[in-house]
């Protein structure tokens, strides 16, 4: 039978008072928090809807937490580069991620050196709704998805404007399926889309809403969401249309994998504010951008389901790279 020494005594209540004192600690910087500038990650350039959404977040954001909230543009893959930047940051709240959630529940199933998941990232919150569709100059000699593989056919070779590997994968999958050539031109933004579809540079393009603030210059032939869109509700869902690819994206504040929950709340509750601030809405409005606001615990449920159901929508497709 062994005895504690006076000394072994003394050495775990040393370590029992550090223990204490680091939890003490943790915990007051979380009630502290935030007490410095916070860095938000956006994985497309500026110009384009998630950009216009994010700032205008960021600014609402910026006034509920008493702190500058800075948007530092990382495009690249979809987002994806960004996103690995944010997996390496500390889990201590201030370097988010503000960007749509296909980055996450589509990239992985479609790039092969994309590997993380849902459960990979915490979540503050989601904010927006994409009305995600193929785009086109308003006047394109097509007005529905049929029509323009009616002409694809006809003219091989075409150009197709793509923002991220879930925009190719569209066309991609209608190429395949109805014998068409397309010409895949890589983007960076949604103002790089903008500019391609008004310059004449490709026939058709995937949007992530921003075309609504064009409306005299550029039209919607195909949602690519489960529902009709409410700016276009006379246009047919991809899925109407005969390609099972519906898919709903919303952007979403993502943040390193054990942020605690606190932090994450306070980001969440600070995000909520958007909803209901004159200067976002009229922001959003102007861009014909739905407010769907989800707290952390509903956009957690979110990105796990529709995690697993794109990953049924895509590999059913047979064009995904793994």
């Amino acid at each position: 039978m062994t005895h504690p020494t006076r000394r072994g005594l003394l050495g775990a209540a040393a370590a029992l008072a550090l223990g204490l004192a680091g939890s003490a600690t943790g915990a007051l910087a979380q009630e502290a928090y935030p007490d410095k500038p916070i860095t938000m990650l956006v994985g497309y350039g500026a110009g384009g809807q998630t950009d216009l959404i994010a700032r205008a977040a960021a600014n609402v954001m910026s006034k509920e937490l008493g702190q500058p909230i800075n948007v530092v543009n990382k495009p690249g893959a979809g987002g994806a580069v960004a996103a690995k930047e944010l997996q390496a940051a500390a889990p201590d709240g201030y370097t988010v991620m503000f960007h749509s959630n296909s980055v996450i529940n589509s990239a992985p199933f479609i790039m092969e050196r994309v590997e993380f998941t849902h459960e990979d990232f915490d979540y503050a919150g989601m904010l927006t709704f994409f009305q995600v569709g193929l785009v086109t100059q308003k006047d394109a000699p097509y007005d529905n998805l049929q029509e323009f593989i009616a002409w694809a056919k006809e003219n091989p070779g075409f150009s197709y404007g793509s923002l991220s590997p879930e925009a190719r994968m569209y066309m991609e999958a209608i190429a395949k399926k109805e014998g068409i050539d397309a010409n895949i031109v890589p983007l960076k933004s949604g103002g790089d889309m903008i500019n391609g579809i008004l310059g004449r540079q490709f026939v058709l393009a995937f949007s992530g809403g921003i075309h609504n603030k064009y409306p005299d210059e550029m039209k919607m032939i195909s949602a690519l969401t489960t529902i009709r869109h409410p700016s276009d509700p006379d246009v047919l869902t991809i899925e109407e249309d005969g390609f099972p690819l519906g898919m709903d994206t919303r952007t979403t504040l993502i943040l390193p994998k054990g942020t605690p929950r606190p932090i994450l709340e306070k980001l969440s509750a600070a995000m909520q504010a958007a909803e209901t601030d004159e200067d976002f809405n009229k922001v959003v409005a102007a861009a014909g951008i739905p407010i769907m606001y989800m707290d952390l615990d509903e956009a957690a449920e979110e990105m796990e389901s529709s995690y697993a159901k794109n990953k049924s929508v895509i590999e059913s497709v047979g064009v995904v790279a793994k």
